[in-house]
């Protein structure tokens, strides 16, 4: 995946263990700022202007819409795209990992 140089972007890999097969049949919420879409399990890229922007990843199970809800805080310079890893944890209700690079 890639963005022109003189435009700037935020790249979300969304994960879960392997053995938590059970993840595939719910579909994650990527949320920047206020806005929400849902996307695969995977990785995704995201253009967007220079800037400070909040990213949060959760999933709905059973009676909850953001399940294992985590969020970072990312600043983003022109032409650069800052990679933001996810990976659901095991207990559903705990957030999962997040980190930014």
């Amino acid at each position: 995946m890639a963005i022109p140089s003189s435009q700037s972007g935020i790249e979300v890999t969304v994960t879960h263990s392997p053995l938590a097969f059970i993840y595939h049949f719910f579909t994650p919420t990527i949320q920047i700022n206020e806005s929400k879409e849902r996307r695969a399990w995977g990785v995704h890229l995201f253009t967007v202007s220079p800037g400070d922007y909040d990213v949060a990843v959760s999933y709905p199970w059973l009676f909850s819409q953001e399940c294992g809800k985590n969020s970072v805080r990312v600043h983003v310079a022109v032409g650069q795209v800052k990679k933001v890893h996810y990976r659901a944890g095991f207990i559903r209700y705990l957030p999962g990992k997040i980190s930014a690079s």
